[in-house]
């Protein structure tokens, strides 16, 4: 809200002309397939590698979606909710009733989501070493395997 308001601040009007729509994109006149490169380079330019490899996979698209929103922390968590306005009954994890329910929490730090993960990689054969960023762990877990198969797994999970 703030850059916008800078960006606002910015505006030089100029008094006498008449106003009209002007488009920035590719050429001088607006297209969908210019409006399309002009997103979509914005959104490049602001994703992570990591995001790269992720949709890559070769999974169930709803799969996909469900990890990028993990990663994105875009999930209907507790935390989230009270965050947004909505009134829950409190914020604690759902699982453990220890702690706040965060994305973190939820899926790599709460008790028995880490059992879960050491149930999974002890069914791989893989020794894993947690990382609080749920990004890093994604990348350690890609990067270190050599098996396809094991990265198969990974992707599905």
């Amino acid at each position: 809200m703030e850059q916008l308001r800078q960006a606002l601040l910015m505006v030089r009007m100029i008094s006498g002309e008449e106003d009209r729509w002007v488009w920035k994109g590719e050429g001088l006149i607006f297209s969908v397939s210019s409006a399309y490169s002009l997103v979509r380079r914005d959104c490049e330019a602001d994703s992570s590698p990591v995001f790269g490899k992720l949709w890559s996979c070769k999974v169930a698209p709803s799969t996909l979606l469900s990890a990028w929103r993990v990663l994105e922390n875009k999930i209907a968590i507790r935390a989230n909710l009270v965050r947004r306005g909505v009134v829950v009954d409190n914020s604690l994890c759902y699982l453990c009733g220890k702690e706040e329910e965060h994305y973190r929490h939820l899926f790599f730090e709460c008790s028995f989501a880490r059992r879960v993960w050491c149930l999974c990689f002890k069914r791989l054969g893989v020794s894993f070493v947690y990382h609080r960023d749920p990004l890093s762990n994604f990348v350690q877990f890609r990067m270190s395997q050599s098996s396809e198969l094991i990265n198969d797994v990974w992707r599905s999970i």
